[in-house]
């Protein structure tokens, strides 16, 4: 007569199936959200669906697609003890969870795609911004692009991650999970510190420039979340259980990088819905323009509207907004200097300005920018769409 098994401990029957079904809804739907909301604000509100919104659209179908794993894996053992998950459904385990990791890799790749692309758009203009995004775009697309293969072909042949009985070779998890993580978390500081060198030239008051670093700085929450997630990479013989924290901080991390990635994108939403929104200059003047073109400015073009009296002027958008300071030594104008800048020499033609230096006259130029807001009981459903940026030549004496 065989022996009855001893009984297993109660404790082996503990669940926690529940924790990656909440963490992916909860951070799948802020993710997605925001994703919805920066597309209805650069396709519908100003037109503007360029190739980072392509790539962000693509992030957020990677991460449902891996976040979606992740919780229809608790039918296969997540979240439970191996010892008391039926050895039928491990294949279907370990199949669920090798697409998981792919999908991770490749959402992790286009969220850092998106910061790019969208640092190119804003900040394309900006001194040697251009190059160096270029050169980083080339640097992260490649270390991004070999991870995600090594990953795809950890096994060969591939089937043989969830089948280990089948004839072949695999990657060891360790240490390759720590050396992709920590490549990850590298490219992830280079991607965030990026643009903080330009943003800080920029030609804005203070409070507005340290709103828009902090804005693009938000971006290191995700690097903080890559960090704690390294500890729990390591997993025990009970893979079902101890899988459920590196889970759900993976989870975590791509949908930190793709909320982060849209907030600086959603101004134009905020302003329309959000009175307090608005700069003082939108509320006190209530400033509309018309026909905007709503191309992009990162094609070198200038975008152009027509106001009430029938005049012709320059509109950029918010997040587009390119200012950068520049010493002119031989006149002593210090000039903010964008695609709407006016040239030099017109500056020169004004009144004999020039001229007038010796005079002990010193020539200013005065920047005001003004975000397109309707008027009360306005209909004109274009109105918030643009900036006006208004300049004038002031003479003041020297004393």
């Amino acid at each position: 007569m065989s022996a009855t098994p001893p009984p297993l401990d109660p404790a082996l029957y503990e669940s926690r199936a529940g924790v990656p079904i909440a963490v992916v809804t909860a951070t799948l739907l802020i993710a997605t959200t925001c994703v919805g909301l920066r597309t209805y604000a650069r396709a519908v509100m100003i037109r503007q669906f360029g190739a980072d919104d392509w790539c962000a659209v693509v992030a957020m179908i990677l991460a449902l697609g891996s976040g979606l794993m992740v919780a229809s894996n608790t039918l296969n053992g997540q979240g439970r003890h191996l010892a008391v998950v039926d050895p039928a459904v491990l294949g279907k385990y370990f199949r669920t969870f090798y697409i998981s990791i792919v999908l991770y890799n490749g959402s992790l790749t286009a969220i850092k795609l998106t910061f790019l692309l969208q640092y190119h758009r804003i900040l394309g203009m900006v001194g040697q911004m251009r190059k160096i995004i270029v050169i980083a775009f080339i640097f992260v697309a490649l270390w991004s692009i070999s991870q995600l293969l090594v990953v795809i072909f950890t096994c060969t042949p591939i089937h043989k991650f969830w089948l280990p009985e089948t004839p072949g070779t695999c990657i060891p998890n360790l240490p390759f999970w720590y050396i992709n993580a920590a490549g990850n978390i590298v490219t992830d500081v280079v991607v965030f510190v990026l643009p903080l060198p330009a943003l800080s030239r920029l030609n804005l008051r203070k409070g507005q420039k340290l709103g828009l670093i902090g804005v693009f700085s938000l971006g290191f929450f995700t690097c903080a979340i890559s960090v704690i997630r390294i500890q729990y990479l390591k997993l025990s013989d009970d893979v079902t259980w101890d899988n459920v924290a590196s889970a759900c901080w993976s989870v975590g991390e791509l949908c930190s990088g793709i909320t982060c990635a849209c907030l600086p994108t959603l101004r134009p939403i905020l302003s329309r819905f959000v009175p307090g929104m608005r700069s003082h200059s939108e509320q006190s003047d209530n400033k509309y323009y018309k026909r905007s073109s709503g191309r992009d400015v990162s094609d070198g073009s200038r975008l152009k509207s027509t106001d009430e009296t029938g005049s012709s002027r320059g509109i950029i958008y918010p997040e587009d907004v390119e200012l950068q300071s520049d010493d002119r030594s031989d006149t002593g104008i210090r000039v903010p200097v964008n695609r709407l800048d006016p040239p030099i020499a017109s500056l020169q033609m004004q009144g004999g300005a020039l001229d007038r230096l010796k005079l002990g006259l010193k020539p200013t130029v005065r920047t005001e920018i003004k975000v397109g807001s309707p008027g009360p009981g306005s209909s004109w459903p274009l109105a918030d769409r643009g900036i006006e940026v208004t300049r004038d030549f002031v003479m003041t004496t020297g004393r």
